[in-house]
């Protein structure tokens, strides 16, 4: 009985060895696939870049954006320039026949002069308005458009981040393997090319 009992513990002893041996060779080995599976998501972390300045020049959209908000900023610049012109001349022909004019001469001219002030002021601040309004919706209709490009492009080559870079931003370190600008210069410009057949 001694001898089966023995055994028995033996027996029971090894399955127990065994048991433990399994579970920490599947514990180390769950840990080690971790580890790989981790290292398999950090090696597909891809983050690129592309330079603004050379998007802003080469994208055929933000050009013609950019020509128009140049246009009506100089059509805004005429029309302040033919109030101020009025004014100017009608102070000149005031400051010439001045000493001639009666008084109420004077107090209509200086009413007009008044006038095409106010005229100036108020037409300036009304123009500026509207062309912060109008630059405002253009380029947040710009930036759109990269985005849901960019959206596409980066979900079809795998990056997790694309960053715009300029003169004035805080990288102080790219490389130049991760520099996707020409690609995405191609791809916006075809992109808005069917935009406009359509």
């Amino acid at each position: 009985m001694n001898k089966v009992l023995i055994t028995l513990n033996i027996v029971l002893v090894a399955a127990v060895a065994f048991l433990f041996y399994l579970h920490y060779s599947y514990t180390n080995e769950d840990m080690h696939n971790k580890a790989n599976d981790k290292a398999a998501i950090l090696n597909s972390f891809k983050i690129a870049y592309f330079e603004l300045d050379s998007l802003q020049d080469n994208y055929e959209y933000y050009k013609e954006v950019r020509d128009v908000l140049t246009k009506k900023d100089q059509e805004n610049a005429d029309k302040l320039n033919r109030i101020k012109n009025s004014y100017l001349a009608k102070l000149k022909e005031f400051q010439q026949k001045g000493p001639n004019l009666s008084q109420n001469e004077q107090g209509e001219y200086q009413q007009v002069l008044m006038k095409l002030q106010n005229d100036y002021t108020e037409t300036e601040q009304t123009l500026g308005q509207e062309m912060q309004a109008e630059t405002a919706e253009k380029l947040q209709a710009v930036k759109l458009a990269i985005q849901t490009y960019l959206k596409e492009y980066s979900i079809n080559k795998g990056y997790a981040y694309v960053f715009a870079s300029n003169e004035s931003d805080y990288l102080y370190y790219k490389d130049t393997i991760r520099d996707i600008t020409p690609d995405i210069v191609k791809g916006l410009n075809e992109s808005y090319k069917k935009t406009k057949t359509k």
